[in-house]
């Protein structure tokens, strides 16, 4: 410090001090409010997640908890599955006027002999709830692998529904040309 300037007085170097402190006390909330926000987004995130992705059962595995061991039709669940696949599924996307359309092929992972008999009885009730589904998709949700994976849920819970059983391990796209 030069000799020409005159020392501070205290007053003066107590309000720098508490100015600083001010500073950083506004500075917290800030860091605190966002890292509130990422650690609400990652649970979302997560969520989100083993909801939607997380419903197509992995392929080849078969879950069977003590309440489902029976199937509802009285048949025992076994390890085997069988495959039945609903080939040429056209349809014209939601929002497209007829311009566009849908080609697709549905595999089906069925746990059961009586409830594939089931399926393939039921065939003509099955492709009119497939065809009513993807119709109602839009390109952007046919072309979005989440929205996908969503639609594949939706398949295999309407699916269950039609059919009044709880064997339809998994949904499968074999098929999808979108042009």
């Amino acid at each position: 410090m030069p000799l020409d300037e005159p020392a501070p007085d205290s007053a003066e170097v107590d309000a720098a001090e508490t100015g600083e402190e001010q500073a950083k006390k506004k500075g917290l909330p800030s860091i605190v409010i966002y890292g509130g926000i990422a650690v609400v987004m990652v649970v979302a995130g997560y969520f989100a997640g083993t909801k939607f992705l997380g419903s197509a059962e992995k392929a080849g595995e078969v879950v069977v908890s003590g309440s489902e061991e029976n199937g509802e039709d009285g048949e025992e669940a076994s390890a085997a599955t069988e495959m039945v696949e609903l080939e040429d599924i056209i349809v014209n996307p939601a929002g497209t006027g007829g311009t566009r359309f849908l080609a697709a092929s549905i595999g089906f992972e069925i746990s059961g002999s009586k409830t594939k008999q089931l399926f393939e009885n039921k065939m003509p009730m099955v492709r009119d709830a497939l065809i009513s589904i993807l119709g109602s998709k839009t390109i952007e949700q046919l072309s979005d692998a989440k929205e996908k994976e969503i639609t594949r849920y939706q398949i295999k819970k309407r699916v269950e529904h039609l059919l009044k059983t709880k064997n339809l391990e998994a949904v499968y796209f074999t098929n999808f040309v979108l042009q």
